[in-house]
């Protein structure tokens, strides 16, 4: 039998697709992915990074709740940087960081960075048949643990944009 959380996850993830599917255009994916997939999923920011085409660089191609200082300082970073997108790129596995503290403890190059206030980080890699697109990174307002279902929900998530990312991308 079913739990309500499951069910709850299971509409999320309906409703996701289902807008996914009816946007036709690449922008519209990514816009969608970075504004109202970020709060369907209970982040506060977000950041959508693909690889450039050169597969050694992250660009950051949408982002929602992110300071202009933020966005400036962060456009583009190596593939092989100690920061988390890199990080879930280069091993095709997502990233949870659980606190500000545990953030500059894994990735010293952040501290004396401007980077995003949020307390907690879901990095999910965006993967579409078995191809690495990039990363999609989302910022939580409190330090928090995730639970077992909370990342089986987000790869799935990440899993659908991805999907769309890369069919648009093909037309």
């Amino acid at each position: 039998m079913a739990t309500s959380d499951s069910l709850h996850e299971d509409a999320l993830l309906r409703r996701l697709s289902g807008e996914l599917a009816r946007l036709s255009s690449w922008d519209d994916v990514a816009g969608y992915v970075i504004g109202a997939a970020v709060q369907l999923l209970g982040g506060n920011t977000g950041s959508l990074c693909l690889l450039t085409a050169d597969d050694r660089e992250l660009e950051i191609v949408a982002e929602h709740g992110y300071s202009l200082e933020v966005s400036a300082v962060w456009t583009k970073f190596r593939v092989d940087a100690p920061l988390p997108a890199s990080e879930a790129v280069r091993t095709g596995k997502a990233v949870f960081i659980t606190s500000p503290e545990d953030r500059d403890e894994r990735y010293p190059v952040c501290q004396g960075q401007p980077v995003v206030e949020d307390q907690a980080y879901a990095v999910e890699p965006l993967i579409a048949g078995g191809r690495i697109l990039g990363a999609l990174v989302l910022g939580f307002e409190e330090p928090r643990e995730f639970s077992a279902d909370e990342q089986a929900l987000l790869a799935a998530a990440a899993g659908r944009c991805a999907e769309a990312l890369d069919k648009r991308r093909r037309r």
